[in-house]
């Protein structure tokens, strides 16, 4: 009898989750509604929850790697596009995702080779002609990819991607008339998808008619509430237009919705900064980087406006300058000295009273041999510590206050007189002269910069870096860099002001950023002839790659530079030079000494020259430390001409490998010679490579490229 009850519940059991268990259909219905919506974790539940019930849906594994595309997960969506088309006659579609995972994993070769061998046996394919169009993006061949477009619109005259990617390519391409007629195509054809009106706001902001920009944008967020990425781009437009306070109620009102969205707090922070709010543009720029810390352009943007608006006594400053502490000792375990010296330098730049900070940096000092420099540090220091608050003080007497010294202090004050008593026979002890207080600028340099109407990831992107640019010549102690405030208008304003202004060379700048990568373009021209000296480009991808263009930039614009000194005194024939190892002079180098001021910039290449009646003889140098050098003067001609404060050429470099050990501050001085030609091994190096870029194919993403990827995934 009991038997007969157990047999009866398990029977019920089994007829009711037959009845009540949802079918591979139910399941994979829902998971399309999920995705359709967006919500891709819900969706690959649903799908996954699909093939337990029918390992054999051949669309659930289609859209299970879809899913997985969109979220990032390439690999397992290729694993999972492999194993769909086991179940499809037509494979177009299945093919056509593999080459996009591969695409997305580097393989281009293989995603061509795939988007190919479609095009052969499918002609009309639209999916694989645009394929084929990314991957001309990749490579940098717009009109080739917009042929592929053109190709596709030609067989669906409505095609969405089609009429969008043409716009984009046409407004990359500067013709606005063209871009504007497939943007109004592609409104006339789907006036109810949110995606078409953010790509019309784009193009008209890009175009300069913001008041267009601001109605699509607005009518996107109407269509869909959820669409960020057009909240994002309304808030930039209203940025544009100066409306600073409706851009801090629409960034309050994404971040009320979403904490995390970094953007919003930049936007919100610069508004807060020209509203001249200082305290809550520092606020908002330290909450978006609490949310993500990768956010180069961001930082920099803080760390300006700490430089200008906070005092230097601000306790605050050692938290910010912290950042660049850790970066310098990751370099430190790389043993990269010189990107080391280069994170000390943004670290003291933020909080130069810092004793632990300059400590640690005097330490790189004497590590690399740079003595005199890790005694003026070390000097530094020591008035620091008698600058320490009274909490730190201890009375032998009623009237002798003494200070509690630390182990580090009583060792600095050993290393002190140990240097000094070494130093004893320097080149500044024999002629009586302090190195670090001579004025050694020898060349004057104006930044410019072009700004876009639209940077669709940083707002102010070119001008916060021209001033990050111009930060990083602070330690430079031969140039004088200023940058103009206010996007230049034309070529012939920059040209004309710098020539005023007595520069020798001005650089206009521009940059570039996409998700993941950033270039940072620097066209350098003479301010006496205004011709193109030199163009520079530089293109990084990864962690720091913004400080790392601005490193490079900074090392290339400097080997365009000859290397030149001042006589600063001379007695019988022999001459102190204010040139040293610092400076990039070395034992047995060669100068060609010329009158004051007479020294002038060759007319359309680097280099320098003076006029034989200018010239007064050469200076070779025998004795050399670290700022300063002493040599014979040979004179040409029978009367010696020669004076204080005469200038001298490098002509003739030593050998590196007749040299000491080279000085850190290889990528902080001029380094060429009299022809405009580098003259260390680091700087010709890295010339070659980024020529080596230059000239071969590069395959670099866009923010033109960004954007074509992403129509559909919007």
């Amino acid at each position: 009898m009991k038997i007969k009850k157990l047999l009866l519940c398990f029977s019920l059991i089994f007829f009711v989750s037959n009845v009540f268990s949802e079918s591979a259909l139910d399941l994979f219905q829902k998971g399309l509604d999920a995705q359709n919506a967006e919500d891709y974790f819900s969706a690959i539940e649903f799908y996954r929850e699909t093939l337990e019930k029918n390992p054999d849906y051949g669309l659930a594994w289609f859209n299970l790697s879809k899913c997985n595309y969109y979220l990032g997960n390439y690999d397992l969506a290729e694993t999972y596009a492999n194993e769909a088309e086991k179940y499809f006659l037509e494979k177009t579609e299945c093919l056509n995702l593999q080459a996009m995972c591969k695409i997305a994993l580097g393989d281009l070769d293989g995603a061509k080779k795939i988007f190919t061998s479609v095009l052969k046996k499918y002609p009309n394919d639209v999916e694989s002609r645009f394929g084929l169009a990314e991957l001309d993006l990749f490579y940098g061949k717009v009109s080739s990819a917009q042929d592929f477009y053109l190709q596709a619109l030609k067989r669906d005259p409505s095609n969405r991607k089609a009429l969008l990617s043409l716009a984009l390519i046409s407004c990359e391409k500067g013709n606005e008339e063209l871009a504007q007629n497939y943007i109004n195509q592609a409104l006339s054809f789907h006036n109810g998808d949110r995606e078409v009106h953010y790509f019309a706001s784009y193009i008209a902001c890009k175009n300069g008619d913001l008041k267009t920009a601001e109605t699509r944008a607005r009518s996107a967020v109407q269509i869909s509430g959820d669409f960020e990425k057009a909240y994002a781009l309304l808030t930039q437009i209203l940025y544009a237009q100066k409306r600073y306070e409706d851009v801090i109620d629409l960034c309050e009102f994404r971040t009320g919705r979403n904490r995390n969205l970094s953007d919003a707090w930049y936007l919100m922070g610069l508004s807060y900064k020209y509203l001249g709010q200082n305290e809550k543009a520092l606020e908002c720029w330290e909450l978006g980087l609490a949310v993500k810390g990768d956010d180069e352009v961001m930082r920099l943007a803080l760390e300006q406006l700490v430089d200008s608006s906070v005092d230097l006594e601000d306790t605050r400053r050692k938290n910010w300058a912290s950042f660049h502490l850790n970066k310098a000792n990751e370099y430190k375990k790389n043993y990269d000295s010189s990107a080391q010296r280069f994170e000390f330098q943004k670290a003291l730049q933020i909080c130069p009273l810092d004793i632990e900070i300059r400590q640690q940096y005097a330490a790189l000092l004497e590590q690399s041999g740079n003595w005199e420099q890790y005694l003026e540090q070390l000097n530094f220091i020591s008035t620091l510590y008698e600058n320490l608050e009274e909490e730190n003080q201890i009375q032998k007497n009623e009237n002798s206050p003494v200070r509690v010294k630390s182990a580090q202090e009583i060792k600095n004050q050993d290393s002190i007189e140990a240097l000094e008593s070494l130093m004893s026979n320097n080149l500044s002890r024999k002629w009586n002269v302090n190195p670090f207080y001579l004025d050694k600028s020898r060349w004057n340099i104006a930044f410019y910069y072009n700004k876009k109407n639209l940077q669709l990831f940083h707002s102010d992107l070119e001008e916060i870096v021209s001033l990050a640019c111009k930060s990083s010549f602070d330690g430079v102690p031969s140039t004088t860099v200023d940058v103009i405030s206010g996007s230049v208008e034309s070529f012939a304003l920059a040209y004309s002001y710098a020539r005023k202004t007595s520069r020798d060379y001005f650089v206009i700048l521009s940059a570039n950023e996409s998700e993941r990568s950033f270039s940072l373009n620097a066209k350098v021209y003479s301010a006496r002839t205004g011709t193109l000296i030199d163009e520079i480009n530089v293109y990084r991808t990864g962690n720091d790659r913004v400080s790392k263009c601005i490193k490079i930039f900074r090392s290339q614009l400097l080997s365009l530079l000859p290397v030149r000194g001042k006589i600063l005194q001379l007695h019988s024939g022999v001459i102190l030079a204010d040139l040293g190892k610092n400076d990039g002079a070395n034992l047995g180098d060669e100068f060609k000494v010329c009158k004051q001021g007479s020294i002038v910039t060759n007319d359309s290449k680097p280099g320098i020259f003076c006029t034989e009646s200018n010239t007064l003889g050469t200076f070779k140098i025998e004795k050399v430390n670290e700022e300063l050098s002493e040599g014979q003067f040979y004179k040409k001609g029978y009367y010696n001409l020669l004076t204080e404060g005469d200038e001298l050429i490098l002509v003739k470099n030593t050998k590196p490998e007749e040299n000491e050990t080279e000085s850190i501050e290889n990528d902080t001085r001029p380094n060429a010679d009299i022809e405009g030609n580098p003259v260390s091994d680091e700087a010709r190096k890295e010339k070659q490579q980024l020529l080596k870029e230059e000239l071969k194919i590069h395959i670099k993403e866009t923010e033109l490229l960004t954007l074509i990827k992403n129509i559909g995934h919007f």
